[in-house]
């Protein structure tokens, strides 16, 4: 009985064993090549990223759309290369359209003053952005409307799932690394020792001409908690979002295949569309007719059912209506 039990609890022991390494085996193939590299350089990434949302704030904080705005999205085309180049992903032909147009987009939202064409302007940036994300670590040539509309859902509503990748890759990487470099320590303390010296040379500068006092009172004024809490809000915000949507585009967990889901048939599709190509043609020439009918005084009409290019019954009623002044054609 003694050797049974003990048999036994090998025999557990061993499977508990076995089924560890199958657990960490599943792990390490979820683990894409460019998740592994996203963590081996969090070095790159957290300092690049946060450097990329207070970018962010400089260029937003109370300026939506004016002349900073093209530079904050060139910065966020530099951000993305240069994300991709520390992932050793090359960037795709298709790649350079979405950012010309983007630039461009980003360039009329300043150059206009109506709300209707910025909030169209920036949702147009926000999904050619969405699709360039896309286009360059999937492969995209076949995907359609639905598929790509999908994809960008997928993407925004799975990050969410990512927001806490910043602290598991730090803790991983100084983890590996062991201790933090002295040089990061060393910049730290100069920045805090240079604090209070550059408050001292300010305020001596200040006091030796009127502009930069003007200057500097206005910063100073400028430093308030409610303006401070918005900065920190967006740099948060943009760095925990940015960093969360590179990660989970790193898994690339979105399938490429698209389903064909057509099931009817396309000469109904067609034979509906021609119909209602028709009308509307019909409906343009026309309006283009009275159009140049009332600018000539009624003498277009006139002219047009003289050349036959109205049916003969619409020429014979087109005198205009008393009451409303338009042409009765039939």
């Amino acid at each position: 009985m003694q050797e049974n039990t003990v048999v036994q609890e090998t025999t557990s022991a061993n499977q508990g064993q076995i089924s560890g390494q199958n657990v960490v085996r599943v792990v390490e193939k979820t683990e894409t090549a460019e998740t592994k590299r996203m963590k081996e350089h969090f070095n790159f990434f957290g300092p690049v990223t946060f450097l990329y949302a207070v970018f962010y704030a400089f260029c937003m904080f109370h300026n939506g759309s004016g002349i900073t705005f093209p530079f904050f999205l060139a910065g966020t085309l530099l951000y993305f290369v240069f994300s991709l180049s520390k992932l050793k992903i090359t960037l795709k032909k298709g790649s350079t359209f979405y950012m010309i147009s983007i630039l461009l987009l980003g360039i009329s939202t300043f150059c206009t003053d109506g709300w209707a064409i910025i909030s169209l302007n920036k949702l147009a940036v926000f999904l050619l952005v969405m699709c360039l994300l896309l286009n360059q670590y999937f492969d995209t040539k076949k995907w359609n409307l639905g598929k790509y509309v999908g994809s960008i859902c997928q993407l925004i509503v799975m990050s969410f799932g990512e927001l806490g990748k910043p602290f598991s890759d730090g803790k991983a990487y100084f983890r590996e690394k062991g201790k933090v470099n002295k040089k990061v320590w060393y910049g730290l303390l100069g920045v805090v020792i240079a604090l209070p010296i550059v408050l001292i040379a300010a305020g001596l500068l200040s006091s030796a001409d009127a502009v930069f006092r003007k200057m500097t009172t206005d910063f100073m004024n400028w430093i308030r908690p409610g303006n401070i809490f918005n900065v920190v809000i967006r740099v948060t915000f943009l760095f925990f979002t940015s960093y969360a949507l590179t990660s989970y585009l790193c898994k690339r967990s979105i399938p490429e295949e698209v389903k064909d889901r057509r099931k009817g048939e396309p000469v109904l599709a067609i034979t509906i569309m021609a119909l209602l190509s028709l009308l509307y043609l019909l409906y343009s020439d026309l309006r283009i007719i009275l159009r140049k009918n009332a600018a000539a005084g009624g003498l277009y009409l006139r002219t047009v059912c003289k050349r036959g290019l109205l049916p003969a019954a619409g020429c014979q009623h087109s005198e205009s209506d008393p009451g409303t002044g338009v042409p009765q054609l039939f």
